[in-house]
């Protein structure tokens, strides 16, 4: 007996459907007995997909199309296969046997434990959940015919399907408990999304087709299975908003004329405020609901598991015989970690001294960044001491795995973060240098470990900010003298040096105007007209998950703005590249930004340098990065794209107001108007920008790393 095997191939199964091709060839119907149809709903294939399919397709039982016609297929018997599928030898043998044999119109195999009984009612299967429902089955093709379900078979229509078969008490069928196979799924976001327009295919065949004793248990299994997806943490914190949007329109449409009694009878009475909530479409409230629900869930469990272990056992440890066993290994435990404390801390020392000898005592200077990078004034500045001041005892931290390693490994003097030569020569060093705070990027892992060791001979230590760029905000929480006591700052301008000693608390021979070791790097430029957008950070997206900073405002702005038709068809028509580089900190967000634009690059630390990117670009997006003084510095326009003035952590200053650095837009039309005027006019800078450019920097030459050399060996000597 012929069984004709309906495969749809997707992108949610496509990862078993080599081995659950396998798996036909072992059935012991017979190979030969089956005709495989694959109904090819892949977008995209990798290579070994194709070969695979291609081998397949070799088969004469085997066909390869993108819509299926029922009255065309070989087999007496249908069945509905997914690639996520695993089944056992004997699996449609049974099936085709027992439809066979006792002439039905269908038979199920059962997707979850075995169970002894076999159903014959329909009521019984739909108790049993969604998964019952659309099990595998074999059923006789003319059956199929008579449903008229058309040729396009999808994974909703297959479902569809499903629920009339069980609907229609004219078939007589068998559900097999104890026939079982596993679902190899995988629960991702797309298979949430997927499962809810499969619902939204069986709501809207469901008063057509389906008989009315059956439409309340029809509800009650989509209900039950949506509830399911929702009552998870994929679904509240890692779903997108348009997609969780969705699924809870779908659980409306079901639920719109249900009532309390009725949720309680589909045993979903704990849910009912929940339901209730998206009833009334307030779908925020809802996730935010599910999300305490959950927790004072997981936590009732925890507790019930507790209070029933403390009873069994005497909550003083201290009295409980395992407490009195092990105390010796714990008093050994830890004289051990204070013995090896002790042998590490004297061992550094002593090494130190060794090395110190070995340098006959000179000065040593650390300089560093953050701890994977070297592209900002620490490496600016470090570059030009290795080239001008070779004999000096100068030497840069940086991470080993760093992309950036090989900018500083070829000047020599390179130590690596949190080696044991790294903790060395912080004892042997007399000066830190860093463009942030040292004690923040470039202290040796643990740092409060290292802190706690040698914290005397660290307070006796020189430490230097060179900044990391010109100050034009509030950054008392990150620098202020209480806080990180630096001996000395570098800045840029007298403006600058206000605002140090106005915001930071620092006195006037603590600050040095040198200007930035990076703006010696900034001349005799070679300048595409490209534009660079480049945002910076936020404070209250730093710890959260990809749901919440999908729905950000800042996700939104940058999003809707590299999307915007007008923005798109101004750099299309002038053939502008665009290179869109988002603060380091939120980079995790990336991929959320990328669109498919043959003139839009996005770029992350590993696949660019900053200070590459802001010297090449003629016009600068952002919203409030210091950045923008850079190109202020090289009289290049800037437009800062101020959307959320009200709900950020930069707070402006007197002193070098943002306005005095570029055009400042808060709307995405204003954006787009601003970056067409500065098109438009070729790129040039207006001179009221120019001029400010003069005013605000002190100095406009190449001579800033020897001034902040000499500041720095002036205040250390």
């Amino acid at each position: 007996m012929k069984v004709s095997i309906i495969a749809l191939l997707h992108k949610n199964n496509v990862k078993n459907f080599a081995a659950t091709s396998q798996l036909l060839k072992q059935q012991t119907i017979g190979y030969e007995n089956i005709e495989l149809v694959i109904v090819d709903e892949l977008e995209a294939k990798s290579n070994q997909i194709k070969k695979e399919i291609a081998a397949l397709s070799q088969d004469p039982n085997v066909r390869v199309v993108e819509d299926v016609q029922i009255e065309e297929l070989s087999g007496e018997y249908v069945s509905f296969l997914d690639w996520n599928y695993q089944l056992k030898p004997d699996m449609y043998l049974t099936l085709v046997q027992t439809a066979t044999d006792s002439d039905m119109d269908f038979v199920s195999a059962n997707e979850g434990p075995p169970a002894q009984a076999r159903y014959h009612e329909a009521h019984f299967v739909m108790n049993n959940g969604l998964s019952a429902v659309t099990s595998l089955k074999v059923l006789k093709k003319e059956v199929l015919l008579k449903l008229n379900v058309g040729n396009h078979i999808d994974s909703a229509l297959v479902k569809t399907i499903d629920f009339i078969l069980y609907s229609l008490p004219t078939l007589s069928f068998s559900f097999l408990g104890e026939l079982t196979y596993k679902n190899q799924f995988s629960f991702d976001e797309d298979y949430v999304y997927q499962e809810s327009i499969d619902a939204r295919k069986i709501i809207e065949h469901a008063p057509t087709v389906f008989h009315h004793e059956f439409d309340e248990e029809v509800e009650m299994v989509l209900v039950q299975h949506l509830m399911n997806l929702i009552d998870k943490k994929l679904f509240t914190d890692d779903m997108i908003e348009q997609k969780q949007t969705f699924v809870y329109e779908t659980l409306r449409m079901l639920t719109k004329n249900l009532t309390d009694d009725e949720f309680t009878t589909m045993g979903l009475g704990g849910y009912n405020l929940f339901l209730n909530m998206v009833k009334k479409g307030l779908d925020h409230e809802a996730t935010e609901y599910i999300k305490l629900l959950r927790s004072k869930r997981h936590w009732y469990t925890q507790t019930k598991k507790y209070q029933t272990y403390f009873k069994k056992h005497p909550h003083n440890l201290e009295k409980s015989l395992s407490w009195k066993i092990t105390k010796p290994l714990r008093t050994a435990y830890r004289l051990y970690n204070a013995v090896r404390r002790r042998l590490v801390k004297y061992t550094l020392l002593a090494s130190a001294n060794v090395v110190r000898l070995f340098l006959s005592n000179k000065k040593v200077w650390l300089v560093g960044e953050r701890e994977d990078q070297a592209e900002d004034n620490g490496y600016f500045f470090f570059k030009y001491c290795r080239e001008h001041y070779p004999n000096e005892k100068i030497y840069y931290v940086i991470n080993q795995d760093s992309p950036h390693l090989d900018r500083v490994e070829k000047y020599g003097n390179v130590i690596y973060h949190s080696s044991w030569k790294h903790k060395i020569y912080m004892l042997v060093a007399n000066t830190y240098i860093s463009a942030w705070a040292f004690e923040e990027c470039s202290y040796p892992r643990p740092k409060q470990q290292f802190i706690n060791m040698f914290k005397k001979k660290l307070e006796t230590k020189n430490n230097v900010s060179l900044q990391h760029g010109v100050i034009i905000h509030n950054i008392a929480p990150y620098l202020h003298k209480e806080r990180y006591n630096q001996d000395l700052i570098i800045s840029s301008s007298d403006y600058e040096k206000k605002i140090i000693m106005n915001t930071l608390g620092y006195e006037e021979d603590e600050v040095a105007v040198t200007g930035l070791a990076r703006f010696d790097n900034l001349h005799d430029i070679s300048v595409k007209k490209q534009i660079l957008i480049m945002p910076t950070w936020r404070r209250h997206l730093f710890k959260i998950n990809k749901n919440q900073f999908l729905k950000s405002d800042y996700y939104k702005a940058y999003r809707d703005f590299i999307q915007n038709p007008a923005f798109l068809d101004l750099i299309e028509r002038h053939n502008i590249p665009v290179k869109f580089y988002i603060h380091s900190q939120m980079q995790k967000f990336m991929s959320h930004f990328v669109i498919e634009h043959p003139n839009i690059e996005f770029l992350v630390k590993s696949t660019a340098t900053v200070s590459e990117l802001l010297k090449e670009s003629a016009l600068l997006v952002t919203d409030y990065s210091s950045v923008s003084s850079d190109f202020l510095y090289m009289n290049k326009p800037v437009v800062m794209y101020q959307f959320d003035p009200h709900n950020n952590h930069h707070s402006p200053v007197e002193e070098i107001k943002y306005s005095d650095l570029g055009t400042i837009v808060s709307t995405e039309e204003q954006l787009v108007d601003a970056v067409t005027a500065v098109v438009e006019n070729d790129f040039k800078a207006q001179q009221q920008y120019i001029n400010n450019s003069n005013r605000i920097f002190k100095y406009k030459d190449r001579h800033n790393a020897e001034r902040i050399y000499q500041a720095i060996s002036e205040k250390t000597s």
